[in-house]
């Protein structure tokens, strides 16, 4: 059995990601893995998870500390797995790297969230121009047709999604749709989560076998919308003390609308991306990838 099951066998190193935490991390049979690129309903999904386990309906409960992004390469790694393994209660911990870098369990629940990748690239686009740094501002070249350019060319490396790319994001995305018939592999995807929140709530619940009546489903579902997540991160901004690497910390939800890229690209990018797209993906799984829908 062990051998149809997800084996780590790649490290991704890159700006802001490093998997060497994961070979000596405890995984718990109760963990919630969230597992997206990045711009993908990552929080977003941090949040609804901690709502259900804390059975409170206050995206306040979501903390990147208490649910820390485990392989991320710019903090204390060891710090994080250490703060890990001292909470008694149930764990949600995130992670932007591929199936094949990170280690699995068969009793622990892998959530995979992704979005249409034309979406994905405006929406870092925005994150980007965001952030205090400017370390990533060279994918991101004013000239809306030269940057998605280069998202389209650029091939995928060692960096896994670090790389930002169509092709990182894809191979993200196959790395777990190869193993899509395992029972604690879940794909979410985020106009799924725009069309019918309650109806993802519910279905989180399930998964997590968490019993949770229709009024906290309901009350979930609203406290989990944009708006009221943006009006929670503009409270926490106002606290004194807190610090952030963005100029508007709010900015962070941007607008969790699709289609993004409607009157920013030409026909002729859009055409490039379609031939693209086709070539590394099969229609059956482009059809999920840009809707959430299956056939």
């Amino acid at each position: 059995m062990r051998g149809n099951l997800p084996q780590k066998t790649t490290d991704y190193v890159g700006e802001v990601t490093n998997t060497d935490i994961w070979s000596g991390f405890e995984i718990r049979s109760d963990d919630v893995f969230v597992c997206t690129p990045p711009k993908c309903g990552t929080t977003w999904t941090q949040t609804l998870v901690r709502m259900l386990i804390t059975q409170t309906a206050d995206p306040s409960v979501y903390d990147n500390k208490i649910s820390p992004w485990l392989d991320c390469g710019f903090r204390d790694r060891v710090e994080q797995a250490n703060t890990l393994d001292a909470q008694t209660h149930r764990r949600c911990i995130k992670t932007h790297t591929p199936l094949d870098g990170i280690k699995f369990s068969p009793d622990a629940q892998y959530l995979v969230v992704h979005r249409h990748p034309v979406d994905v690239h405006f929406s870092l686009r925005r994150h980007v121009e965001n952030m205090k740094d400017d370390w990533l501002d060279y994918l991101f070249p004013k000239d809306l047709s030269e940057a998605f350019a280069m998202f389209l060319d650029r091939p995928a490396s060692s960096k896994g999604t670090d790389d930002l790319t169509l092709r990182s994001f894809v191979h993200h995305f196959r790395s777990f749709w190869a193993y899509r018939d395992l029972p604690n592999i879940h794909f979410l995807h985020y106009a799924e989560l725009s069309r019918d929140l309650p109806g993802q709530v519910a279905r989180l619940a399930r998964i997590m076998d968490i019993e949770i009546g229709p009024q906290l489903i309901k009350d979930i579902a609203e406290a989990g919308s944009f708006g009221s997540m943006k009006n929670n991160a503009k409270r926490l901004e106002q606290k004194p003390g807190f610090t952030s690497g963005f100029h508007d910390f709010a900015q962070f939800f941007s607008s969790g609308t699709s289609n993004k890229w409607e009157g920013k690209l030409t026909s002729d990018d859009m055409a490039k991306y379609d031939t693209c797209i086709s070539e590394m993906v099969s229609p059956e799984e482009r059809l999920w990838l840009e809707s959430g829908f299956a056939r």
